[in-house]
């Protein structure tokens, strides 16, 4: 006993010496930041300018959502492309609305709706070329008032970013700051937002179909939403006027919801923490059925029904390792089950068309999903940075970092590239 009483003083003075000497570790030397300084404007001045523009190039696509021969394509945190889709072999860019600080639409019969920051706008996209901001609920999603960690004043809008290079000799101590992959961030110089730094040695009703990446979810007369740790609901039985009927708690803990997605009249919601299903029979009052938790990682789920799939993907913001598509029995939604576990590259967005799957994967993998327990892979098309899929009418719409995709799967040995809408169009 005693003889183990001395291994374990010793071992307890190692790790102390380690820490004291870990305390102590600083790196002095020159080192590069990009530094970005937000431009505001106020809500009036931005809610001013939303209105149809010309057809600009897609330069980071975004989340998408599809209504008859019209794909409304978010690009990030700059406004929403107007693509006619109406010949998918050769789709026309048609218009653009001015929305700073979108990430997600939703469309019921003429209106639009689409976040603005903080905000909701409701848009008359009677008249594409020519639309009309009919109203907006201010406020309604207060978890986007951080924007890369710099905090959005109330009234006020970024609009875009100035960056400027700057070189700098600093002496940073282990622990100031955060580290990440070599990187030194941290929230403010300068007056402007620090977000990379590299050392050296000197982002009837008509409805259409959304992608799984959505925050938004259009149900017969009411809008659902998820932010932060909320499940918001929200009648649109007057289409142009909203009115707010509940938040739900999801007591996530530490976790963030993500993603929502509709099916029949429950909502399956994907969360850093886990999946959440809720009954929305009494839509102004959703009710909790059941929860399914996993690792904390970042979690688009869909469902057909019988199955929800749910992809896994690790990232700065999700903090987890696992990379992987979970296959959860949902028929007793009460008592969702794990059936079957698929790991992958860094799975991000995913749609499901009958027997065919398609997962945003290192590209964009194609399933044959006759058996969900026995996936067989047909063919990966090499996309860079694909986001999101909606496959729809033997069509495959793809949003990529640079451009949106269209596929043919009839053969799904043969998925065939119809066309590509990018920076050259």
């Amino acid at each position: 006993m005693k003889k183990k009483s001395i291994y374990a003083s010793a071992l307890l003075l190692a790790i102390t010496t380690v820490l004291l000497l870990h305390g102590c570790f600083k790196d002095t030397g020159t080192h590069q930041y990009k530094v970005y300084t937000p431009v505001l404007q106020t809500s009036a001045q931005v809610r001013a300018s939303v209105k149809s523009d010309l057809s600009q190039p897609i330069v980071n696509a975004g989340k998408m959502y599809v209504m008859g021969n019209t794909i409304f394509l978010c690009e990030k945190e700059k406004g929403i492309h107007i693509i006619d889709n109406s010949n998918p072999a050769s789709s026309v860019n048609k218009a653009f609305i001015n929305i700073p600080g979108n990430e997600d639409i939703a469309v019921k019969d003429n209106f639009l709706y689409a976040d603005c920051y903080t905000d909701l706008l409701i848009i008359d996209i009677s008249n594409p070329n020519a639309v009309v901001l009919k109203n907006y609920a201010p406020n309604l999603f207060p978890g986007r008032r951080y924007v890369n960690g710099y905090f959005v004043d109330s009234g006020k809008v970024i609009t875009t970013w100035t960056v400027r290079d700057t070189i700098a000799s600093l002496q940073i101590q282990q622990g100031q700051g955060i580290w990440n992959n070599g990187s030194y961030i941290t929230p403010m110089m300068y007056g402007g937002y620090l977000l990379t730094a590299s050392p050296s040695s000197s982002s009837s009703t008509q409805t259409g179909v959304a992608g799984s990446m959505s925050k938004l979810a259009i149900v017969q007369d009411h809008l659902f939403a998820v932010d932060q740790d909320l499940l918001l609901s929200i009648s649109i039985a007057s289409p142009s006027n909203p009115d707010y009927q509940s938040n739900k708690n999801l007591h996530l803990g530490i976790g963030i919801a993500e993603t929502i997605y509709p099916f029949q009249d429950k909502l399956f919601i994907g969360s850093t923490s886990g999946m959440y299903i809720f009954s929305i029979s009494n839509p102004d009052n959703p009710g909790l059925l059941s929860t399914f938790t996993h690792a904390r990682v970042c979690d688009p789920v869909i469902t057909d029904g019988t199955n929800a799939y749910i992809t896994l993907h690790s990232g700065t913001t999700c903090n987890g390792v696992e990379n992987e598509m979970d296959v959860v029995n949902v028929q007793d939604v009460t008592h969702p089950t794990l059936v079957k576990k698929y790991f992958l590259t860094k799975p991000m967005g995913l749609s499901k068309d009958g027997n065919t799957l398609m997962i945003c994967d290192a590209g964009l993998k194609v399933y044959d999903a006759t058996d969900p327990y026995n996936l067989q892979l047909k063919q990966t098309i090499n996309i860079a940075d694909a986001y999101d899929v909606i496959c729809i009418n033997g069509i495959a719409i793809v949003s990529a970092k640079d451009g949106l995709y269209q596929y043919d799967y009839a053969d799904l040995s043969n998925v065939k590239l119809l066309s590509k809408l990018s920076l050259i169009q």
